[in-house]
């Protein structure tokens, strides 16, 4: 990892000269032309992409040296199944986090979203633009109980 690192510092280091090179042009009194300008912005910018190519294969030189050819089709077999459980677990809370987003709910999106056929593919119901929200909701859920709905809407957010 040390000639990982040594490799980030100098790149940290060529890209803070440049853009210190670039501001002193700048700066300058007498900066010339627009066209020497614009030619000078365009040549750091070819030596950004020589750098930016170099360190590209550097990085691809490492996962040669790391997963090797012969053995890259085993090792990533492997790092897959290691991988897969911890994969599964954060794809399922991301869908838990945007379902209890989407219903718009403190706590409750779990409990609203059973109670909602439309979001099992069960069947249609009937959808409302939520008062004083910025999202849509049952219309039966609010018909059932208007009053809680904006005492929930007024009560302090924690």
């Amino acid at each position: 990892m040390g000639s990982a690192e040594n490799m980030m510092n100098y790149v940290e280091m060529r890209a803070e000269s440049m853009m210190n090179s670039v501001m002193g042009k700048l700066k300058e009194k007498d900066m010339g032309s627009a066209e020497n300008m614009m030619n000078y912005v365009v040549e750091k910018l070819k030596e950004l992409l020589l750098m930016l190519e170099n360190f590209g294969a550097y990085v691809l030189d490492k996962v040669d040296e790391v997963f090797p050819p012969e053995t890259r089709e085993e090792k990533l077999r492997h790092w897959l199944g290691v991988i897969a459980p911890y994969l599964i677990a954060g794809v399922a809370l991301l869908m838990l986090f945007w379902c209890c987003r989407r219903c718009g709910c403190r706590g409750n999106g779990i409990v609203t979203m059973m109670k909602v056929p439309h979001r099992a593919g069960i069947g249609i119901v009937k959808m409302m633009k939520a008062p004083g929200r910025n999202f849509w909701m049952p219309r039966n859920a609010f018909e059932s109980n208007p009053s809680s709905y904006f005492r929930n809407l007024r009560a302090k957010k924690i």
